[in-house]
């Protein structure tokens, strides 16, 4: 449809054009009602899975022995903030990445065919140009989920800090607040350092990711513009190559375009599954414990 559209201003066909613009805009009017509702619907979602697996950590959590386990755990720091933040974070993330994967099913069932219809060379360079592109991203990005959940932790202990201070109030002395805003200053320096060391990961994918978005914009057209001058397809069809192998390329470079939302996922997924393994550890021995009383 969008090379016959294209193809119909080359040639100044002004019924085909005024027929293809009132389609175009009927489309876009029916994507702009589907984008807004399926955000609804998706947030709606999120937010009753959120207060179900919330509650239920809770529960969990408060219940026989599990907060004085958990508490004890060293390598689960912070169970307040997963429990309120990071099933947050989980719930939200998760649909949306659902929701992600099935738009690039589609989208590929729906364009896989057109390029490969124009010339099976632009299907293989879609494929084998996201394979490199994810590739390179998890090389150069592995680290930022290590250090996104060094800067979950770190953040909840200076907010642990800082609430300590407020709550001891007025009971402190002049030493003991002196040593209390030594620790806040040294809490602080530890969010700043990894912060330092997380902006740079992200700035060396940030600079693979801006090139590899730049130039597919331009590969279509190096592969299909010579068939366009040898008479073999309409100009349109060129028009029509680059949308679809933009559109098809974006399905299969999830990984490129999501990687630091998939690193923070990640990161809050090791942290539940942490905080999860040990409520059910707890759950066991006090079972075992109860029966055996």
């Amino acid at each position: 449809m969008g090379r016959n559209f294209i193809t119909a201003i080359a040639q100044r066909d002004q019924g085909q054009y005024f027929r293809f613009a009132v389609f175009y805009v009927g489309v876009f009017a029916a994507s702009t009602f589907i984008g807004v509702f399926q955000q609804f619907i998706e947030d709606r979602l999120a937010l009753s899975w959120r207060a179900w697996l919330t509650q239920h950590l809770i529960d969990r959590y408060l219940s026989g022995r599990t907060f004085e386990r958990v508490s004890a755990k060293k390598d689960i720091d912070n169970p307040d903030q997963r429990i309120a933040e990071d099933v947050r974070t989980f719930t939200s993330t998760l649909l949306s990445f659902v929701v992600m994967l099935t738009n690039a099913a589609l989208t590929t069932v729906a364009f896989a065919g057109v390029l490969w219809s124009i010339t099976p060379l632009l299907l293989v360079a879609a494929v084998l140009y996201a394979a490199l592109g994810s590739v390179f991203t998890i090389l150069l990005g592995y680290r930022l989920v290590a250090l996104n959940n060094l800067q979950l932790t770190k953040e909840a202990d200076l907010r642990y800090e800082l609430i300590h201070v407020r709550e001891r109030g007025a009971l402190v002395n002049v030493r003991a607040t002196s040593q209390s805003a030594r620790r806040v200053r040294g809490r602080l320096r530890r969010v700043i350092r990894n912060s330092r060391a997380t902006i740079g990961v992200a700035r060396n994918v940030g600079f693979f990711i801006s090139g590899y978005n730049y130039l597919v914009q331009i590969l279509p057209i190096l592969i299909v513009t010579p068939l366009y001058l040898r008479g073999t397809i309409q100009f349109g069809v060129v028009t029509q190559s680059a949308m679809a192998f933009s559109q098809l390329l974006g399905a299969f470079s999830l990984i490129v375009a999501q990687f630091q939302s998939i690193s923070a996922f990640a990161t809050v997924i090791r942290r539940l599954g942490l905080l999860w393994e040990e409520m059910d550890a707890t759950d066991k021995d006090f079972g075992i414990v109860m029966g055996a009383a």
